[in-house]
Formats: C-alpha cells, structure tokens, sequence
C-alpha cells in the first residue's frame, strides 16, 4: 500500500500579489521509494515537503496519508501522524536549547508515547560522531554537528515517511555521504524518501528523481543530466 499521494496539488500565497508555488502536482511515495526533486531556489520545493508534512494545508487537490484524506483530519490528528510517521530533515528543523544532545533524543520518544530505547540513542549518537557530545546542548555545537543530531533524530522513530530539505547543508564530504547512505538504509527499510536537493550527484543515487517548475512536477528519471 502507497504511504502517501498527492493528486493535483495546488498552494497559493497572497503576499500583495498571488503566488503560486504548487499549481498541480502529483506524486504517490511507496514504501521503499528514494524520490529526487531538484529545481531552482525559491521555486517551491520546500512548500511541497511542508505540504507533504502536513504542516501546510493545500489550497486544492487531495493528499491521502496513511490511507486518509488529510483535509478530513483535525489539528491533533495530524499532529499525531507527524509524530509518529513522519521524519523531518529540513534546514530550519529546530531542537529543543535547554536539553542535551541526549536527552532531545530521548524526548522524541515522549512525542510518540513509547518508552525510549535507550541502547538505539546511544548507537545513533555514536553512528553520527556524537557520542562525545551527548550531554552538549544545542548551542555549543557547530552547524554541522546540529545537522548530524537532526538526522539522529529524524529517524530514531522509524517513520514510514522521511522528508529530507538540502541534508546535506553544512557537512563535510564524509558526512555528506553518511547522510545520503543513511537515507538509503532507510528506504530499504521500507521507508519512503523525498529529498530535495541542489546537488545533481546525490540526486543521481535516488530512485526516482523529479523536477518542480512553474509549479508542476515532473519525472526527469529517464532524461540524461
């Protein structure tokens, strides 16, 4: 069954004038899916994650989540499905300053009503070269050390959805690439990945890849870059 489906998806913004990121987008993510979207800056791409995150609402068109129409869900509904199903990698993803590395973790367990597990927060620490910063607290981190805890904390849950804005902003190389094989890993867990991205070489190690221009989404997987 698909996680998720966009159907003729539109979103507009009124800022003096009408803006229209989405004009009619379509896109269905399946377990398993590494999905690409590239296109240039300010076009809408992260309009269409926070769309997909069920943090903005679409102006028209149907999204179905998880087998549910999501314009039919309250406020708490969603909230709950986030929580639970969806991992966040975006840029602007905020922690919480007055706790530790460690104990942010921990707390996105309280979020989804389970005990935390312990042993998958020191081993996440340990795998995003952490470990000796679990009891730091946000601010005395670099930005690329708050990236590495954000994709920790992005997948410590599990979720059968992750949407992923430029996460590879502010790494290195080899942290670069352990994100990107992360996102891999996840999608072979069954995971369904939707990155957005500028970088053309990770976007060639998606599955599918997809460009959004003037508001519209299209498959480019087979087009020669």
């Amino acid at each position: 069954m698909e996680i998720c489906k966009l159907e003729n998806i539109r979103k507009d913004y009124r800022m003096g004038e009408l803006v229209t990121p989405l004009k009619d987008v379509s896109l269905t993510v399946n377990p398993g899916d590494f999905i690409a979207v590239e296109g240039p800056s300010g076009i809408g791409k992260s309009t269409l994650l926070y769309v997909m995150g069920l943090l903005l609402q679409s102006d028209n068109g149907t999204y179905t989540f998880d087998d549910k129409d999501v314009s039919l869900l309250s406020d708490g509904e969603k909230s709950d499905l986030r929580s639970k199903k969806i991992g966040f990698l975006f840029q602007d993803a905020t922690l919480i300053q007055a706790l530790t590395l460690r104990e942010n973790l921990i707390f996105s367990y309280n979020l989804i009503k389970k005990s935390p597990d312990l042993k998958r927060v020191d081993e996440l620490l340990y795998r995003f070269g952490l470990d000796d910063r679990a009891n730091f607290l946000p601010h005395q981190l670099s930005g690329g050390q708050r990236r590495r805890l954000m994709a920790a904390r992005c997948i410590i849950h599990e979720p059968s959805l992750i949407l992923a804005d430029e996460p590879t902003n502010d790494l290195d190389e080899h942290w670069s690439n352990e994100i990107i094989a992360m996102l891999q890993q996840e999608a072979q867990r069954g995971a369904g990945i939707v990155m957005v991205t500028h970088n053309s070489r990770w976007a060639q190690l998606a599955g599918s890849r997809y460009r959004l221009d003037d508001g519209v989404l299209t498959d480019i997987t087979k087009e020669e870059i």
